[in-house]
């Protein structure tokens, strides 16, 4: 007796369904390629009464969570940062990172942007981790001074044109902003105020601390979010960033809180071996005007 079975041809509707599975798969595999490729740069123009006439039209550029990356990605970011023409370059943390780390890398990033541009820096959670393998925080110091940028650890400082200033703060962790409480007694509160912050979970918080000091204006730079990591498409909306856990507040873009505002970017790297799903690389660029 003859028991074996026939296959029977798949059905037109069958062969359909294979067909949308297939084309499905194919363009998550190609939005995988352009989410962990492409560079987005975005800009946003910041107006107040604060700022001096000799900062009108001063651009910024802000790049965090860059995990040194490297590669050729490298000369096609800061070729990116070049064309923005920056006044100040904002490194807003982990320029270098815990699982993969490789502080050649992240130095030499680092010393291409300070040659653009004058780099104010504040630790992310990715450096400050790299103190728990004894001395690997002390080689990283050294290397952010070698490449010769500005390292902001809890203090505030003066940018100075042409005889005008404003106030940058930098604070490396999220309670930094306690231990600055005689500086902000000292300062004037008129001048416009940045702060550039790794951890944008506190942003209410020191929104609320600086207007209650008369800086109810500030502006505030950060990353750590990685815009989510996977973002439904056309939203702000993201699966999960550190410190927020799942379906972040703050994940991309612009916020307000009061009279202040958060410039967040989604990062221009990946940690260990994350990645992203509708969610490119993100270069920040924030245009000061007299307003």
């Amino acid at each position: 007796m003859n028991t074996e079975k026939t296959k029977k041809p798949l059905s037109k509707r069958h062969k359909i369904a294979l067909a949308v599975i297939l084309l499905c798969f194919l363009l998550l595999g190609a939005e995988l390629v352009r989410s962990n490729t492409l560079i987005d740069v975005e800009n946003f123009e910041y107006k107040s009464a604060s700022i001096p006439e000799s900062f009108d039209g001063v651009k910024i550029v802000l790049l965090t969570d860059y995990h040194n990356h490297g590669g050729s990605y490298e000369d096609r970011l800061i070729e990116t940062v070049k064309e923005q023409s920056p006044d100040y370059i904002f490194l807003g943390g982990d320029m270098a990172d815990r699982k993969r780390t490789d502080l050649p890398c992240a130095e030499r990033f680092m010393r291409k942007c300070a040659e653009i541009a004058p780099c104010y820096f504040v630790y992310g959670n990715h450096e400050l981790a790299l103190q728990n393998e004894p001395g690997l925080f002390e080689k990283f110091c050294d290397c952010a001074d070698a490449a010769g940028v500005n390292v902001l650890n809890n203090t505030i400082i003066e940018l100075e044109r042409d005889g005008d200033s404003i106030y940058l703060g930098g604070t490396t962790t999220t309670t930094g902003i306690l231990s600055l409480e005689e500086q902000l007694a000292a300062l004037d509160d008129t001048k416009q105020l940045l702060w550039l912050h790794h951890y944008p979970e506190d942003f209410e918080q020191y929104a609320a601390t600086l207007s209650e000091r008369g800086f109810d204006d500030m502006v505030m730079f950060c990353g750590h979010a990685h815009g989510g990591l996977i973002e439904i498409p056309f939203t702000k909306i993201g699966a999960f960033a550190p410190g927020q856990g799942f379906l972040p507040k703050y994940t991309s873009g612009e916020y307000h809180s009061g009279g202040c505002e958060m410039l967040l970017s989604r990062g221009c790297g990946n940690s260990g071996y994350t990645l992203r799903l509708f969610d490119e690389f993100h270069v920040v660029v924030c245009t000061l005007r007299v307003g």
